[in-house]
């Protein structure tokens, strides 16, 4: 007995150390950071590190982002860490939803980009779909793995004072 709990115990560590390094995939360092520049003046809210695995067929992966009704927002892109290109659209309802609004679409291929919904448009919440293409690479293999950067942040009372002043260039330093 000793030796079966024993075994499923080492199984668990060298698998655990499995999954460990699944994730270095997607190393985030340099793309927080291009993510973060282009969030300004926008204070950040929220990161989204989205794992994609290219598979032998299309799908769609959807995530949810709920917003405050009067709040202004950035949604800040980094695909850098894509191996291959996929189509990433905004929407205002869930897939599903009958009369549902595409607000933004955008290919992967841009590298960075950013999405502002109109403000005071009554959304509460938005819907970024991941397009997902087919994959097989040059030896038959099946999957391939990367990651988008998804940062969001909304314009604060500070941020319109320095916009209201005319004095939007300026950091509040002197």
């Amino acid at each position: 007995m000793k030796k079966v709990i024993l075994s499923l115990f080492l199984g668990l560590i060298i698998g655990g150390q499995g999954f460990s390094q699944s994730s270095d995939y997607c190393p985030k360092t340099e793309p927080v950071i291009k993510c973060r520049k282009a969030l300004v003046p926008y204070k950040y809210t929220n990161m989204v590190v989205k794992r994609i695995t290219y598979k032998r067929f299309n799908y769609i992966e959807e995530i949810s982002i709920p917003l405050y009704y009067d709040a202004r927002y950035r949604f800040v892109f980094n695909t850098e860490l894509l191996p291959n290109d996929l189509k990433i659209e905004i929407y205002d309802k869930p897939q599903g939803e009958k009369k549902r609004e595409k607000l933004f679409e955008a290919n992967s291929s841009e590298k960075n980009f950013n999405f502002e919904p109109e403000p005071g448009s009554g959304l509460y919440s938005v819907y970024v779909d991941f397009l997902i293409p087919a994959y097989i690479d040059e030896n038959g293999g099946s999957f391939a793995k990367g990651c988008v950067i998804l940062m969001t942040g909304f314009e604060d009372e500070v941020s319109k004072a320095f916009e209201s002043s005319g004095d939007a260039s300026t950091s509040g330093t002197k």
